[in-house]
């Protein structure tokens, strides 16, 4: 289309004149332009070590409940070590009354007093 613009004395002529931008202003565009560019190219490698970041926050994240996980199993296993050796020091004990108490150990204690009574008995015999 044609467009009017004002003429000098205040009115619109009819002839094709459209000045667009001068020099300095495409200057201007073009710095803005490249400006932009660059602040979106940051912007994406921004948003893309965001990204990175969280994905090693979630990697990090399942390392530590796995790492929680095997304390709480060390954790058991030192309870159940624990258990254990507290049952085998009663059994332990418990042996050790048996093995005091037992039949046999009471035989040779009897047998013992019967030798000694015994040669008591020889030695009193052969001094009358």
């Amino acid at each position: 289309g044609r467009s009017r613009s004002r003429t000098e004395g205040g009115g619109f002529g009819d002839d094709d004149y459209d000045p667009g931008f001068s020099d300095m202003q495409m200057q201007r565009v073009d710095r803005s332009e490249a400006m932009s560019f660059e602040r979106d190219q940051e912007v994406m490698k921004i948003l893309e070590s965001v990204n990175d970041l969280a994905g090693v926050m979630k990697d990090l994240s399942v390392l530590i409940i796995d790492q929680g996980t095997i304390l709480d199993r060390i954790d058991y296993n030192c309870e159940q070590v624990s258990v254990t050796v507290e049952e085998g020091r009663k059994e332990l004990v418990k042996a050790e009354t048996h093995q005091k108490n037992s039949r046999m150990v009471i035989c040779i204690y009897f047998l013992i007093v019967m030798c000694v009574l015994m040669t008591v008995v020889v030695v009193f015999q052969k001094l009358v």
